[in-house]
């Protein structure tokens, strides 16, 4: 899949209010960026369409856990 691509998230913020979020994105870099930003985890998170398709669960396991592994890497000493 070539950048960039347009993302379109639907997830439940700290409140539990459904939140929706459409971004256009150049890197994975980019994507685990938002995703740390909005605090979206893989629990609250309910919908994710790229490119106006749905993005595979397996897919986006990987993707939670580079940006845990990426999380955890900034937290080391």
């Amino acid at each position: 899949m070539g950048y960039p691509l347009w993302i379109r998230l639907e997830y439940r913020n700290g409140v539990g209010s459904v939140t929706g979020l459409t971004a256009s994105v150049c890197s994975e870099v980019d994507f685990l960026n938002i995703l740390e930003h909005c605090g979206i985890t893989r629990t609250n998170l309910l919908t994710v369409r790229i490119n106006d398709k749905d993005y595979s669960v397996s897919r986006l396991d990987a993707l939670f856990t580079k940006l845990q592994l990426q999380t955890e890497g900034r937290e080391s000493p």
